[in-house]
């Protein structure tokens, strides 16, 4: 049986008459058709012994479209930038142990000043101080989370997003739920923040779903631990701080698939600058396109946000020895009461 389906059509000399050689080859298909149809019989069948892939549990998303024109600008650098920042922010802008300031988006941007040799400074203000700040030339650069709301668009300018936001779905621990599918959500409460982008998408995009909607998201966190629900959907991040944290108690944990959407992009995370600078403007997107051409940032996502689709992501990691997910639990409910942040 091998052999006819190896089967090659020998050629016995360069002087071989065409005809004898279409011939061989007509004999050969004939011999292979059997195995094929075989084959077909057995394709639906043999495709539950293929494993899923596993993309969807490992591999991280692109986090900015990278804009290929600005590879040929040749503009100037600045000779240093001053970002200003808050340090109640994480896994983004905070204190570490020792005091000193870390965080995703602090290590992105001394990544920016490393790569261009340029001097960084880091201005700790109030949150709510960022923007007047910025307007008052007390910074260049505005690195804690400004929401791109359109009110903020019209006095200030932004880089494109360095970090996306997704969605993403957690379950009891116990739940023989590992996938979160259309099929698998069907019919099934899922917990979700009332009025949320999150519960919004859930509508558009997850027909026969059960959506049970909560005054926030502790309170929906709080009906997936006690039980009274089957899963939870909201922000990637804020999930995580949940199931790692104090009031989640090992109840629950992550599953793999993360969703993202254009219906989450007022929580992405950008750069602000004063308006009319797009030199500084294209500066710094041109950086963050060759960060993440040189996997850079996939690197710094893994290192302080906790992006893997196993039931514990780690916590921000950094060799200070930053804050763990349930001692920044509390800061991630108010951060998302701020209507400014993501």
């Amino acid at each position: 049986m091998w052999k006819s389906i190896l089967y090659v059509p020998e050629v016995a000399s360069s002087d071989c008459r065409s005809a004898g050689l279409t011939g061989g080859i007509w004999r050969g298909i004939g011999r292979f058709l059997p195995v094929l149809s075989i084959l077909l019989f057995f394709q639906p069948f043999l495709f539950f012994l293929v494993p899923p892939p596993a993309h969807a549990r490992s591999r991280l998303p692109l986090f900015r479209h990278v804009d290929v024109s600005l590879g040929k600008l040749r503009g100037q650098a600045p000779e240093r930038l001053r970002f200003l920042l808050a340090d109640d922010f994480p896994p983004f802008t905070y204190r570490n142990r020792q005091g000193a300031i870390t965080g995703y988006a602090v290590a992105v941007a001394q990544a920016i000043c490393r790569r261009a040799r340029i001097r960084c400074q880091f201005i700790i203000r109030p949150f709510d101080r960022l923007a007047a700040d910025l307007l008052s030339n007390r910074g260049d650069v505005v690195l804690s989370g400004l929401r791109p709301l359109p009110a903020n668009w019209k006095r200030l300018d932004f880089t494109r997003p360095y970090f996306k936001a997704v969605g993403r779905f957690a379950v009891r621990r116990e739940a023989r739920m590992h996938h979160a599918t259309h099929a698998t959500l069907v019919g099934r409460r899922v917990a979700v923040a009332k009025g949320s982008l999150h519960a919004l998408w859930l509508r558009r995009n997850m027909a026969g779903v059960r959506v049970v909607q909560k005054p926030d998201f502790a309170t929906a966190a709080a009906a997936l631990r006690e039980n009274k629900v089957d899963a939870l959907f909201g922000d990637w991040l804020q999930l995580a701080f949940f199931v790692n944290g104090a009031r989640a108690n090992g109840c629950c944990r992550v599953l793999p698939e993360l969703f993202i959407d254009r219906a989450f992009a007022w929580n992405h995370l950008s750069m602000a600058i004063r308006p009319g600078e797009r030199g500084l403007r294209d500066f710094l997107d041109r950086q963050l396109d060759m960060l993440q051409e040189d996997g850079e940032l996939r690197i710094l996502a893994r290192r302080f946000l906790p992006l893997q689709g196993g039931d514990a992501p780690s916590a921000p990691r950094d060799t200070g020895g930053g804050a763990g997910l349930a001692g920044n639990e509390k800061k991630s409910e108010k951060k998302d009461r701020q209507t400014s942040r993501p």
